[in-house]
């Protein structure tokens, strides 16, 4: 039956609708009805089949369409490769017939001069079909070249991960992009848990500016780096390598690549050995401000001493000793060596420090990542305090012996001295100096509360407060420090930040809770935290819980003798302050 002018008229506002939408789309588009007979074909169809133009005019057959489309070169679909398979054109046909009648298809083939396609058909609820081909040469392209990127990528990584030697990639804003087996065995790590992350998410932060010191320099002006170290691993064995920085990449795109050439082998040979221990060779004497060596086969023991003359026989003793051990002379230089070694997973057995390195050390950032070297600091910091109040005439040697911590707040029977007769000399009124803690008797002394989880921070306390002379009772978390103050409010409470059960901040605000239910029971325990960090916002938070005041890490014996000095005079009864210590 003929269409009208009007059913015409249609068609044609259709067919250009369909003609400009796949210009724009830069695709063929067929519409076929339920019956299998082309509506409407865009002249893209050409540029992938010469056809006669009759079987894409409205009302051609689907098989017609389908023929001249196989005679024009389309034999290859359905290959693997775009080459014609052995199938005869009929069969060719029936094939391509059924897959017009699938609801929905899609498949990407290669044509037989190259070119791929992308071939979709979806058919609509009211039987309209409607096919559309693409050309994706250029992306089949990407694809191929990504995927022979991937294959290279892989077969380098297969070799570095074969090499014995670590080597390292990173880019311009120096964070990990390749590294192998061999560098991921010196931290102990997988690859997946070092990619995309820089030094400082690895090592401490003194180490990592180290590091990044030299990568940033060899990025910025090209010339190569090279050193020798000594490299600790994860497994506790030492590398002695030569280390080497080189720049690779173009500009704008600039990689640093740092390798380690394991010479071991070689450092330990006798001529080697013998040309490093000549540095050594002075008066054994000179060691005198160090313990007597014992047997110490298989500890490895950190010697920090200023006198490097005196440190190296030192370690020459040790070493005859059985023990393995190195020396450093230089305050700056030591949270870094343990932060290397710490990275490593290489564990001290000692750290020995001489009174000048102990004063150096005061206010190095990081000790408290380093418990061994904490606790060497305050060990040599209150035998020089407490040898030093013994001589102080100002005070009564009673108010300055170490006493026994006694397992509650309230004095034991073993704790008890005399009465001090008369009152605490007084001091010149020097200004900036708090004044001395008062003297005290047995029943007034100040009582301490401390809560820490840390055992080598709790020794630390303990040998401090003892040193000062009062009683202090450890708890181990925030929950068991309200307890504690429940039963007897303190004159002084020492509490870590950051404990399990209950942190300091919230311990703190449990109390000052609890005060407000107890008016007149010393409604009020100054606090001061005490806390090696310094991140923006810290010490607010701190007041923002209820604490009185903010004293920051190393705390040394004189740092908190004058706090605790501080508070306990400026209250009317004796006063308490609650540490924070983290």
């Amino acid at each position: 039956m003929a269409l009208s002018e009007t059913e015409m008229r249609r068609s044609a506002v259709d067919t250009r609708i369909v003609e400009a939408l796949a210009l724009a789309l830069d695709i063929a588009i067929i519409i076929f009805d339920r019956h299998d007979t082309v509506v409407v074909a865009s002249p893209e169809y050409h540029r992938f089949f010469a056809v006669p133009p009759e079987v894409l005019e409205p009302g051609a057959r689907l098989r017609d369409l389908l023929g001249a489309t196989y005679d024009a070169g389309a034999k290859g679909f359905g290959s693997t490769n775009g080459k014609a398979r052995n199938v005869t054109r009929e069969d060719w046909i029936a094939e391509r017939i059924a897959i017009h009648w699938r609801e929905r298809h899609e498949t990407v083939e290669q044509m037989s001069d190259g070119r791929w396609v992308r071939l979709s058909k979806r058919r609509m609820t009211d039987g309209i079909l409607i096919a559309t081909i693409t050309d994706v040469s250029e992306q089949k392209r990407r694809d191929l070249e990504l995927a022979e990127a991937r294959h290279q990528a892989e077969l380098a990584q297969h070799i570095l991960d074969n090499l014995a030697t670590p080597v390292m990639v990173k880019d311009a804003s120096l964070r990990y992009v390749v590294v192998n087996d061999a560098f991921c065995s010196i931290p102990g790590l997988h690859a997946k848990h070092v990619i995309g992350r820089t030094a400082g998410e690895l090592v401490g932060p003194e180490m990592a500016a180290k590091f990044e010191e030299i990568e940033r320099r060899v990025l910025e002006t090209g010339v190569p780096y090279e050193t020798t170290e000594d490299i600790y691993r994860a497994d506790g064995t030492v590398m002695h390598a030569i280390t080497r920085a080189r720049r690779s990449g173009a500009p704008g795109s600039y990689y640093v690549t740092v390798s380690f050439d394991d010479v071991s082998a070689f450092a330990s040979s006798p001529r080697y050995t013998a040309r490093v221990t000549s540095h050594y060779d002075a008066d054994p004497a000179i060691v005198q401000k160090h313990p007597p060596v014992q047997s110490a086969t298989g500890e490895r023991i950190l010697v920090l001493d200023e006198d490097t003359v005196r440190a190296a026989q030192r370690v020459m003793a040790l070493k005859a000793a059985g023990a393995e051990a190195v020396a450093i002379g230089k305050a700056s230089e030591v949270v870094a060596f343990l932060d290397a070694a710490q990275a490593s997973g290489l564990a001290l057995d000692g750290v020995e420090i001489t009174t000048g390195m102990s004063r150096m050390m005061e206010g190095v950032s990081g000790l408290d990542r380093h418990p061994p070297l904490d606790q060497a600091i305050y060990r040599r910091r209150v035998q020089e305090t407490c040898a030093q109040l013994a001589h102080e005439p100002a005070l009564q040697a009673s108010d300055r012996e170490p006493r026994p911590a006694p397992t509650s707040l309230a004095p034991s029977a073993s704790a008890q001295t005399p009465e001090t007769p008369g009152a605490q000399p007084s001091k010149p009124d020097n200004a900036g100096v708090a004044p001395a803690i008062p003297a005290t008797t047995a029943e007034n002394r100040i009582r301490v509360l401390v809560a820490e989880d840390n055992e080598v921070n709790q020794i630390v306390f303990e040998q401090i407060l003892e040193g000062i002379g009062v009683d202090f009772r450890i708890v181990c978390n925030g929950q068991e420090a309200v307890e504690a103050w429940g039963v007897g409010v303190p004159d002084l409470i020492l509490m870590d930040v950051s404990m399990p059960v209950m942190n300091g901040l919230q311990a703190t605000q449990a109390i000052r809770s609890a005060e407000k239910a107890r008016p007149g029971e010393r409604a009020h325990v100054p606090i001061i935290a005490v806390t090696a960090h310094a991140m923006s916002g810290d010490r607010e938070r701190c007041f923002a819980a209820g604490m009185d005041d903010y004293l920051s890490k190393p705390v040394s014996p004189e740092k908190l003798e004058s706090i605790i000095s501080k508070w306990a005079s400026s209250s009317s009864a004796v006063s308490a302050a609650v540490l924070l210590a983290s």
